[in-house]
């Protein structure tokens, strides 16, 4: 689905046409006011990025309507430097991650919608919709649920679709956990949330599809069995057209990296809890 883009404010806002009547009605018509919007915190992994949530007036004023916005500030000198020195040159901010859910809706990979983005002199920012009725993926897929093994055959293999759909396109996510799957509807849509960190390819490189892959994998692997997991490859190698059974060094690859994820998280759960 191609979103049709006006820009605003001499350039310093961009905003998805259909919510024009939207921001207009919450007097929210330039960069500076979306910014200023007051909303409570969500999240606050790095000081250089917060996620608020706020609750917006419907045009017709009848409803509240969730919104999300990201405000990211400038990093500071060490940190750039440190990204340089861990060879780290990609540059993400809220409008890279603007630009990656405009180019996930070209390609009809479900993920939130944006609003607006834009930049201001504290850094920049985007909006969007809040995700409604939706199901984690993390919690249909715990053991400790009810799940029937049929629908769970088909989250996973919706997923796989997914995941392979979007690495034949040249994109990797870069922070691909279950736990950023939401799923929608009868048939378990998958919508692929936080694409702050996406990156695009030509065509994708054994490195990002074995981070996406690892990180999945660590993540998925206490929920699921040896056969859940041949029910993703299949789905995955046919939707990226790449045959991951005929790759055994790749997968020996990601299976190492899924390893390494999982020694680092146990390291972190011992430092947290001594």
């Amino acid at each position: 689905m191609q979103i049709k883009i006006v820009d605003l404010d001499n350039g310093h806002l961009m905003v998805n046409r259909d919510f024009l009547g939207f921001l207009d009605c919450n007097r929210l018509q330039d960069a500076q006011a979306i910014w200023d919007l007051r909303d409570e915190s969500v999240k606050t992994i790095v000081k250089e990025r917060r996620t608020g949530r706020a609750f917006l007036t419907s045009p017709n004023g009848l409803r509240k309507v969730e919104v999300y916005i990201k405000r990211y500030t400038r990093a500071s000198l060490s940190e750039r430097v440190k990204n340089i020195m861990s060879l780290k040159f990609f540059q993400f901010d809220a409008l890279h991650e603007w630009h990656a859910q405009l180019a996930f809706h070209r390609l009809e990979l479900p993920t939130v919608i944006p609003i607006a983005a834009g930049r201001v002199s504290e850094g920049s920012f985007n909006l969007t919709l809040g995700i409604s009725d939706y199901k984690r993926a993390s919690v249909l897929l715990d053991p400790k649920g009810r799940t029937d093994k049929g629908v769970r055959a088909n989250i996973i293999k919706q997923i796989g679709l997914y995941t392979g759909r979007m690495h034949r396109a040249g994109i990797a996510h870069q922070d691909l956990y279950l736990v950023h799957f939401f799923l929608k509807g009868k048939d378990m849509i998958p919508h692929l949330i936080d694409l702050q960190r996406v990156i695009k390819e030509k065509e994708l490189s054994d490195r990002w599809r074995i981070k996406d892959l690892a990180e999945l994998l660590f993540s998925a692997r206490p929920m699921v069995s040896e056969d859940e997991i041949r029910i993703f490859c299949k789905a995955y190698s046919r939707a990226a057209g790449f045959e991951l059974k005929r790759h055994t060094r790749l997968v020996k690859a990601i299976i190492k990296k899924a390893d390494r994820i999982e020694a680092r998280h146990r390291r972190k759960m011992a430092e947290n809890n001594g």
